[in-house]
């Protein structure tokens, strides 16, 4: 249990972290495009941040996967 509540904080705080470079790295970028979703549209963001936001959520859904996938039994 507590191997996986390390490695859960460990991917939490690895997304966090990545998340607040992106933020941090796209700060001047000029050209901006926005997302069309079924109903409306996002706000202009730079393209690089949201790339690099999917990628940030596929490295923490795959995380909290792998994680959740661990056996539980304990060796004496």
């Amino acid at each position: 249990m507590f191997f996986r509540l390390k490695l859960l904080t460990l991917n939490i705080a690895t997304a966090i972290l990545l998340i607040f470079f992106l933020c941090l790295g796209s700060q001047n970028i000029g050209k901006k495009h926005s997302l069309d979703l079924l109903l409306n549209k996002t706000v202009t963001l730079p393209i690089g941040f949201l790339m690099g936001t999917s990628f940030t959520l596929g490295l923490l859904s795959g995380g909290l996967t792998s994680v959740l996938m661990i056996n539980n039994t304990e060796k004496d």
